[in-house]
């Protein structure tokens, strides 16, 4: 074992030229030139000079992008530009005009050439933003450089004055005869982060391909193990497509205190994961799936991709349907990939993950709300702006997508007998559009389904992906010899049952957070007791029937008065309230996905050639397991934030 240290937000992009070649010179009026200068990082600024050279008329409009790709959000990164001046060939000072939040308009009278100087402040740590001190330089291009609306074609030439020691990491080609990173256009520009520190990078090879892998920040990690586990990701997930459509990749992990989440570029990625979790096995499985999700998505999203993501708008929403393609798939790939990998220390674990997945959207409210295309075109307002009506006012794209990719995968396979895959249909998609330098159009996934196995499949997108229709994986897990069913929660709690024996608790459909022993509501499920009773949002349930609650002593005192209506004694404000509620009745259930009684060979099969793993025998299904799932959706750009650690949350 080898113990190394890195700095904090490591990021980089390669793009598919060599990194040492020198892009082909273009007339010098055509060249867009930024010289990044480090000389304040201690107070977290960057300051930039852009310059440009013979612009026709008298002035030029220069633009911050609002967004990056890969994270669906207006995210208005002109906020951080501190100051902006302009100057001419001579250092005359010229005239800037402020048009929109993300606009300026220089005045340069004809002049030759024309710099652009400004600053940036830079202390936001995420994969998508910037991140400046006396130790490194992150630099997220959409929230670094601004470009010309009519000029995204240029070619961009980028140098850094930076510290003794300190290297520039960036998938750009490197100039180095003029020490410049070259970008043949704005969009390969932004696909490409800068890291600049003294990293040093692990790599190695797949199908003669160079992966680098560099762990950013401080960590314990045994490095050759690191690498092993890396290739077996690279390979399993590289089978999909069954090639590289890259020359190099860089794997740029951020290690953190507390976080997560990744960006995809077309051949990097950018993970952050927390130090902790991966000193834990099943945190760092976490940390796999994540680096299996980001380099997934260099094929499907960053190339095999809904027309509307690229080439990209950068100053409003670019509208999809299809983020469920992008993100539901590779977040079904993800898992998929740790368990055909061989990570797992058990296939149950995986397949109780599932099971948890479909309780979850069954008794999700939003789930008769919000289909998964809507959820895709609302991931602007939804997906990346939680707020505590999330659970009924919405779904995620991410973690219905990767369910309803199971199933439509296990569906293919069951109607061509094991013959085809989804992997077929998109590497079918593939040779219809991205082949051609095409995104598809969205719902285009149906077609691509319906050639790989001739058969129609109006119904399954009507229901699962166009509508709200409850998912029914049954069928289609039946293929592999498995079933979904729910089971009897096993409890210690003085609750009755019903003739079915499962135990019947009383809930009143909240979510609460402790802080200093106060029970303050968190979220109000639709439909429940406390939506009828009137409950709100941030009440401080006090007492029930008199007698003090706390979060910790809520459920055991609605135990102990079991379904009858009784007064609750709250806050709301400053106003002291009370209210009757009657409990609703909640069945405590199991839901397990497990083998079939008896299995056929064909089933046997079937799942061994779906998940690398040979089929969990029906003698074991009746082994009591702890619930081992958890939510991993950190980003790929899934996570909205990560609650205080001495916040103590429950669900009543």
């Amino acid at each position: 074992m080898k113990i190394f240290v890195a700095l904090l937000f490591f990021a980089s992009c390669i793009t598919s030229s060599p990194r040492a070649a020198t892009p082909g010179a273009s007339p010098e009026s055509a060249v867009i030139r930024f010289d990044v200068s480090l000389h304040e990082r201690q107070a977290q600024r960057v300051h930039i000079a852009m310059t440009l050279s013979d612009r026709p008329g008298d002035f030029v409009d220069v633009s911050m992008p609002v967004w990056t790709p890969g994270s669906y959000l207006v995210r208005e990164y002109a906020r951080h530009v501190l100051d902006l001046t302009a100057t001419n060939g001579r250092g005359e000072t010229l005239t800037v005009e402020k048009m929109t939040k993300n606009t300026w308009r220089v005045h340069h009278g004809g002049a030759a050439t024309v710099t652009i100087d400004y600053t940036l402040y830079c202390n936001e740590r995420s994969v998508r933003t910037n991140h400046v001190d006396s130790s490194h330089a992150f630099l997220a291009p959409a929230a670094t450089f601004l470009f010309l609306r009519d000029h995204l074609d240029a070619e961009y030439r980028v140098s850094v004055q930076r510290p003794g020691g300190w290297r520039v990491f960036t998938g750009m080609p490197h100039d180095e005869a003029n020490d410049e990173f070259v970008a043949d256009h704005y969009d390969t520009l932004v696909d490409c982060p800068l890291e600049i520190g003294p990293h040093e990078p692990l790599t190695f090879e797949h199908e003669g391909v160079s992966h680098h892998i560099v762990m950013a920040g401080a960590v314990t990690i045994d490095e050759d193990q690191l690498v092993e586990d890396f290739k077996a990701i690279v390979a399993e997930v590289s089978s999909i497509f069954g090639f590289l459509p890259f020359d190099e990749y860089w794997f740029l992990n951020i290690v953190v205190d507390a976080g997560g989440g990744g960006l995809e570029h077309k051949n990097s990625s950018v993970n952050m994961i927390s130090r902790w979790r991966l000193a834990d096995k099943k945190g760092y499985r976490g940390f796999l799936s994540l680096i299996a999700h980001e380099y997934f998505h260099a094929w499907n999203v960053k190339r095999f991709r809904p027309a509307s993501l690229g080439p990209f708008d950068y100053d409003r929403e670019n509208y999809t349907r299809d983020l469920w393609v992008a993100e539901g798939i590779t977040s079904y790939v993800d898992d998929r990939t740790v368990v055909r990998a061989g990570f797992a220390d058990d296939v149950k674990g995986y397949l109780s993950d599932r099971a948890q997945g479909f309780r979850t959207l069954a008794e999700q409210p939003g789930a008769r709300r919000m289909s998964l295309t809507r959820s895709s075109h609302d991931a602007w307002i939804k997906h990346y702006r939680p707020d505590e009506n999330q659970r009924n006012s919405a779904i995620s794209y991410y973690s219905k997508g990767a369910l309803v990719a199971l199933m439509l995968d296990l569906r293919i396979r069951r109607l061509t007998m094991g013959e085809k895959t989804l992997h077929d249909a998109l590497r079918l998609g593939w040779e219809a559009y991205t082949a051609k330098g095409e995104g598809f159009p969205d719902g285009s996934m149906k077609t691509f389904v319906e050639r790989t196995t001739d058969m129609p499949f109006d119904d399954f997108f009507d229901d699962y992906i166009d509508g709200t229709t409850p998912l029914e994986p049954n069928p289609d897990l039946a293929w592999v010899g498995l079933q979904l069913t729910v089971k009897p929660e096993k409890t210690d709690r003085p609750l009755t049952k019903d003739a079915d024996g499962f135990p019947l608790a009383p809930t009143l459909g909240v979510t609460v957070e402790g802080s200093n022993g106060l029970a303050r509501v968190r979220s109000v499920t639709e439909g429940g007791a406390a939506y009828f009773a009137g409950i709100n949002v941030d009440d401080v349930l006090l007492a029930i029937r008199d007698v003090r609650i706390t979060p910790s002593t809520l459920q055991e005192r609605l135990d102990m008065a079991g379904h009858q209506p009784l007064e609750l004694t709250y806050y709301r404000g400053e106003s002291l309230l009370t209210t009757t509620i009657k409990p609703q009745t909640e069945r405590l259930a199991k839901w397990v996905i497990a083998s079939v009684d008896e299995p056929t060979e064909q089933q046997l099969e079937a799942f061994e050639d779906w998940l690398n793993w040979p089929h969990p025998k029906a003698s074991d299904d009746d082994e009591d397991e702890d619930d081992d799932s958890e939510d991993d959706e950190d980003d790929s750009e899934a996570q909205a934030g990560e609650a205080d650690k001495d916040e103590e949350k429950d669900g009543v």
